[in-house]
């Protein structure tokens, strides 16, 4: 869901009103950031941490800031325990890492005590190099791979599970904004090398300068690949025009494997509209609010009408890694309408619907998830599992794409 700006005005010892102070108070904001997370992050019972340690552990460095810039470094590492892509704080700047998944073209799992990459994001710089699946993490930026870790959770004493320490991982790869990253890894022929890449957001950035939508048709299958902007109303029109372009078509391959950023349902509804001739359930939602947590929250169901013209032939979908937000919306929206197939790697798991509030007395702004988001079978969106697809199948460039096809050439 599209989320916008609340200025958040709470109640809090020894303030009287929500009127901006002159000077910055760090005992006040991190007051106003632990009661922001408790009222309205319908996650939080859910989060891979302990929450009431976590306050214990950061509130003395929190409210021992002396600026808006170092009490928003504590929260930077904060919001990390939650491996939570949707949990942000900002203002953020070049020493902050880049957003994952946005700002992210590699991904490692844990095998063996080894960080090893499994995916390489297409497009990216990480896939221009010479990296490969399978290779084992040495060092990221110079830093062996535990001091890195140790780098995005700022040395903390705190215990960190092995999920804690992939996601650590995988926001170092990313790099810090805006800047050049290096990645030594082992080969799979055990020879050490050491890789450099530009910025991860440079490919994302280029994609403004393209078409909304890669189309193409491959024998009588119709192929649409998201350029990460279901946030953009410009991509309803373009899909509307390719869908007018593939209609004749025996099937649809949609791709949203390269929507790491999100969008809004602005954008999101009327593609889906696509794929339905009478007002259909998508997604359901349940709404967190200070007065009232998720699980009290009546569960609201969000629904599509169609949109012209309608396609009605088969539909494989393709997700990942980088499939985010609305994205995986879009994705449970198409398992719900009826698509034959939802295909790929687990996806980015941006959880929730977000608002973002402001922090009393500052320019510091959190985003958080308070929509608690489901699928219409009743289950939570981020459980969603698309089917995999083996790449020992075959030795296509593109498994998935491979799968897709065939699967709709064989109906």
């Amino acid at each position: 869901m599209a989320y916008r700006l609340i200025s958040l005005c709470l109640l809090l010892l020894n303030l009287s009103s929500c009127a901006q102070s002159q000077e910055f108070n760090a005992k006040e904001s991190w007051q106003a950031f632990v009661q922001t997370v408790e009222d309205n992050y319908a996650y939080l019972n859910t989060a891979p941490t302990d929450w009431n340690a976590l306050k214990a552990y950061y509130e003395p460095a929190a409210t021992a800031a002396t600026s808006q810039d170092e009490f928003v470094d504590v929260l930077q590492v904060v919001k990390q325990f939650f491996i939570d892509p949707h949990f942000n704080v900002s203002p953020l700047n070049e020493a902050d890492y880049s957003v994952t998944p946005t700002g992210s073209d590699i991904w490692v799992e844990q095998r063996n005590n080894q960080f090893v990459i499994t995916r390489i994001k297409a497009g990216s710089a990480a896939a221009k190099s010479t990296l490969a699946v399978d290779d084992v993490i040495v060092s990221i930026d110079g830093k062996p791979v535990e001091a890195a870790i140790n780098d995005v959770f700022g040395n903390t004493s705190l215990p960190l599970s092995q999920a804690h320490k992939t996601w650590a991982v995988n926001v170092a790869l990313g790099g810090r904004r805006n800047q050049a990253r290096s990645v030594e890894v082992i080969s799979d022929s055990d020879t050490t090398k050491n890789v450099q890449l530009a910025a991860s957001y440079e490919a994302i950035n280029q994609l403004r300068t393209k078409a909304p939508l890669v189309v193409s048709k491959q024998e009588n299958v119709g192929y649409i690949r998201f350029n990460n902007n279901l946030g953009n109303a410009e991509t309803v029109t373009a899909f509307e025009e390719a869908i007018e372009m593939l209609v004749e078509t025996e099937g649809l391959v949609i791709d949203l494997r390269n929507t790491p950023s999100g969008g809004n349902t602005g954008v999101a509804e009327p593609i889906l509209g696509h794929f339905v001739n009478t007002k259909t359930a998508y997604q359901g939602y349940k709404i967190q609010t200070a007065e009232q947590t998720y699980q009290e929250a009546e569960l609201q169901t969000a629904y599509i009408t169609p949109t012209t013209p309608y396609y009605g032939k088969p539909v494989v979908v393709l997700v990942g890694h980088w499939t985010g937000s609305m994205g995986e919306g879009m994705a449970i929206g198409f398992d719900a309408i009826g698509a034959k197939a939802v295909m790929g790697t687990p996806m980015a798991d941006l959880l929730g619907g977000i608002n973002q509030f402001q922090l009393p007395n500052s320019s510091i702004t959190v985003e958080l998830g308070f929509e608690r988001l489901y699928h219409v079978n009743g289950t939570y969106r981020e459980d969603f599992v698309p089917e995999a697809v083996s790449f020992e199948e075959h030795t296509a460039s593109d498994p998935e794409l491979y799968a897709a096809l065939r699967l709709l050439k064989a109906i």
